[in-house]
């Protein structure tokens, strides 16, 4: 990718500047922020340049919406009349149908992407989901992706969600849960450490790397996926029916079944790697 005028909205946070020192190379970077003055001062550490929304939209080649889930949809409409049909026009939320609906009505290129990633990490190896909705223009970002080594895959953006919903929602959501129980105990943080085995840590440690980020973006999973809800009301009954099945017959057959959803041998050889690593650190 060269020669190309990108704007990142949001470009003051951590997402939007990992992205554009990675997207500068041979291309023009500008971008805005909430707060004017910061905005100009990162763009000045970078060599970049900076302004309103509105404005370094216009004539852009690529436009990238880098704003909280909450927010993305109302930017995009604020942004949208100031591109023109042929701007590449992509966000980078973790939830997709609405933000990609909300871009088709602005350009006839659109491109939903989630870099399910911290900004803190690397690209290589990183799996980032594209959902290429209107246009070609958006082999583009492919193209950017794939060269920094990325693991690309290429779905709708209502069977993301759908896939979202499991991987982050009922996973954040039963991490929540955990820890709530975890927070009612009569145990501390270090009881739990002294008497758990290193899986158990990773477990715990798991949740507390989740608990060690901005609130605003957990809930904003929560409650903008839309198939969210479902998800949460089915956790609460499989709990209710797991409950039933403690100390009957049946709680056998219903383990295999479990099983059966997941590479098993896969899983132990991972997890026996970790736990090695971890019996040696601790």
């Amino acid at each position: 990718m060269i020669d190309q005028k990108i704007a990142i909205i949001g470009g003051t946070g951590k997402f939007g500047q990992h992205l554009g020192k990675r997207l500068e190379e041979n291309n023009e970077i500008r971008i805005s922020g909430r707060d004017a003055e910061e905005a100009e001062a990162v763009a000045s550490k970078y060599g970049w340049k900076s302004g309103e929304n509105t404005e370094i939209v216009k004539e852009a080649d690529i436009v990238i919406v880098a704003v909280p889930i909450s927010v993305t949809v109302e930017v995009i409409d604020s942004i949208g009349p100031n591109i023109s049909d042929d701007t590449l026009l992509c966000d980078i939320t973790s939830v997709k149908q609405e933000p990609v609906e909300a871009m088709e009505k602005y350009s006839d290129q659109v491109l939903g992407m989630h870099p399910m990633y911290a900004p803190s990490n690397s690209i290589k190896g990183q799996k980032v989901v594209l959902c290429p909705e209107k246009g070609k223009k958006w082999t583009e970002m492919e193209e950017f992706w794939i060269e920094n080594g990325a693991d690309i895959h290429i779905v709708d953006p209502e069977t993301h969600d759908k896939a979202m919903s499991l991987v982050q929602g009922l996973m954040h959501f039963s991490e929540l849960v955990v820890a709530d129980v975890i927070r009612k105990s009569d145990l501390t943080g270090e009881d739990l450490e002294e008497y758990s085995s290193p899986v158990y840590q990773l477990i715990t440690d798991l949740t507390a790397r989740m608990l060690n980020q901005k609130s605003g973006l957990y809930g904003s999973i929560q409650s903008e996926n839309p198939e969210n809800e479902d998800i949460r009301e089915e956790f609460v009954a499989s709990a209710e029916d797991i409950t039933e099945l403690i100390g009957e017959e049946q709680f056998d057959e219903r383990f295999e079944e479990l099983g059966e959803e997941f590479d098993l041998k896969g899983a132990q050889e991972r997890t026996d790697k970790v736990i090695e690593f971890l019996s040696e650190v601790r």
